[in-house]
């Protein structure tokens, strides 16, 4: 595996395990996340290549401040979302939002169902508590880097 992926890959997965710990992606690793990002677009094509870094961010954050805005996910769901645009441009950044709001959808309708099971035996789960987007966004970057899963 590249080092950008496996740098990547270890951004996604700390922010998805701070999120379900934390309910919050710290944005001091947002950042380092942008800036290592951008460094690894320096390293791969000059100045052209932090231009593609940042397109992919910019991508992430127009197609996600909808969904932001209406509070279908939080703001460090979009940030770590800009973060996988630095890395993997508007292209794989794109990718990675389709593959991972349906990871996040199946992960979803299974903490339903964990719910329901659980109100069955007179137990509750607090209506707080839910699926992170995060954890959706790491598995599919997961699966994106590794080569498992490639949309186009």
């Amino acid at each position: 595996m590249e080092p950008s992926a496996t740098a990547l890959l270890a951004l996604v997965l700390v922010a998805a395990v701070w999120d379900v710990a934390q309910r919050r992606i710290p944005n001091p690793l947002v950042l380092i996340g942008l800036i290592v990002g951008a460094a690894f677009g320096w390293t791969s094509g000059g100045l052209a290549g932090v231009g593609l870094s940042l397109l992919g961010a910019v991508v992430a954050l127009v197609v996600l401040i909808g969904p932001f805005y209406v509070r279908m996910m939080g703001g460090g769901d979009v940030k770590l979302a800009m973060v996988v645009g630095a890395f993997l441009g508007w292209s794989g950044v794109l990718q990675i939002i389709l593959v991972g709001t349906i990871v996040h959808g199946f992960l979803a309708v299974g903490f339903l169902v964990a719910r329901r099971a659980a109100q069955a035996r007179g137990r509750q789960i607090s209506e707080r508590a839910a699926v992170p987007h995060a954890v959706g966004f790491a598995v599919a970057t997961a699966l994106f880097v590794t080569g498992l899963l490639r949309l186009w």
